[in-house]
Parts: C-alpha cells; structure tokens; sequence
C-alpha cells in the first residue's frame, strides 16, 4: 500500500476515533501523520538489503497537551502502535521485535509543540542511541531524553519476567501477540495492558475465559498494583510495579 493511502486509513481512524474537539493544542491526526514521517526517515539498509528501523518511538508532548488527552491515552497509544505496525507490514520495513509506541511529558515543551525521540530496545531493556530526524512543525531531538525504565515486570507462568515500557501490549495464545501464553484456556486475543505515566492498566479483550486481578473479575479496565495476580484463564502471571 502507498504512503498516502497508509497515511488516508490512519487520517479515517483518528477522525472518526477521536471526532472531537480537543482540550489540548495538538490532535491525534497531527501525531499519526508526523510518526510516520520520523519513520520514514530512519529507514537505513542493512547488509542483508532490508531497510531497517527502530523498534522504539517516544512522543513527548507539553503539560497542556498531555493532560488534554489524559481520558482517551490507552486507545491513542492503541491506535498509535496498530498505526505504526500497519505501516512497517505494508512497506516491508524491518524491526527487531515488536514496534511501540509511548507518550511523555516534557515540561519544556510549549502547548501544541512536541518531540519524536526513535531508539532500538532490546528485549533487556537496553538501547542504542535515539536516531534524529526534522519535520516540518516537528522538532525530533538528536540525542534526546533517555526512555525510563520499565515502570512494571510480568513474571509468566514458565518464569520468564517481561518487562513493561510505556506503551500498548496485547497479550494471549495467538503467536503474533506482543506477549504469549502457550495455554489453551487463554484466548487468542485475551487481554491488552496499556502502560502510560508511570500506571499500568489491564482490559479483557471479550476472551472465552475471562480475566481476574486477584480473584475478581476484570470488566472495563483496572489499574494493577505491585504484587497483583492476575488470571488469563487458568494462566497466572505476576504483576511487579518497578
């Protein structure tokens, strides 16, 4: 798919998503647009011919503008990420792991002004330093903030610990999901996390099975603490807050 049709289907999701106005100085449509533009400017071609990318992107927005979208920022980081992913599977673009997407403030920053920071995360955490790219209205900066530390770690049912950056996760049996879980009382699509300023939120994605933080029943949303259980069927996982 072309660039401008990929760049008209994140232009339909965002206005029909997001079709009101907006406390804050920037929109949702102006982020899609302008994450696609740092992508396409971060593509280098490795020695294999494949043009790669990093797998990290950070927005940093002003106080004003962040708090503008303080009720609606797991489905943007949701609809960010999709965006992103979509992008990378139509241009044949490569990326080690997973793209993601995450959202700061940046005290700095005046209202309707924000930053796009790229960077490759290894599944440790570690990261190689940010690429810098320019747009118009954009400022993307050249060796720009640090990405945090993961605010949380999830201890799977075989042991393995997963670590929690800022951004949306979906988690369940499907092998394509940012987190697996090789059960079969787990749904395909079982759950998401959304972790946004510094708190991590669990949604049930309408699984077969159902999803519990400590015994109870997930319906809409809840906000996990350090040391919550949670049950994705029969599958328990461990809810660190770092």
């Amino acid at each position: 798919m072309a660039k401008g049709t990929v760049e008209r289907s994140i232009e339909n999701i965002f206005t029909g998503l997001f079709a009101r106005a907006f406390k804050s100085g920037v929109t949702p449509l102006q982020l899609g647009r302008q994450l696609l533009q740092v992508v396409n400017t971060q593509q280098e071609t490795d020695s294999q011919g494949r043009r790669v990318i990093p797998n990290s992107y950070l927005i940093e927005l002003s106080p004003h503008d962040r708090e503008g979208f303080a009720d609606l920022e797991g489905s943007l980081l949701q609809e960010l990420t999709a965006s992103l992913r979509e992008y990378i599977a139509q241009e044949g673009l490569h990326v080690e792991g997973k793209a993601r997407v995450a959202l700061h403030t940046d005290a700095d920053l005046r209202k309707g002004k924000f930053t796009i920071t790229s960077k490759n995360v290894n599944q440790d955490g570690a990261a190689t330093p940010p690429a810098a790219a320019s747009a118009p209205t954009l400022t993307v900066v050249d060796g720009g903030p640090a990405f945090d530390g993961p605010p949380a770690v999830l201890t799977l049912p075989t042991g393995q610990r997963i670590e929690l950056h800022e951004g949306h996760y979906i988690i369940g049996r499907h092998l394509e999901n940012d987190i697996v879980l090789n059960d079969t009382n787990v749904s395909r699509r079982h759950a998401e996390f959304v972790c946004a300023a510094g708190e991590v939120v669990v949604r049930d994605m309408g699984s077969t099975n159902g999803t519990k933080v400590n015994g109870v029943v997930v319906n809409g949303e809840q906000l996990l603490q350090h040391g919550d259980v949670i049950n994705f069927g029969s599958a328990q996982v461990t809810f660190e807050a770092s």
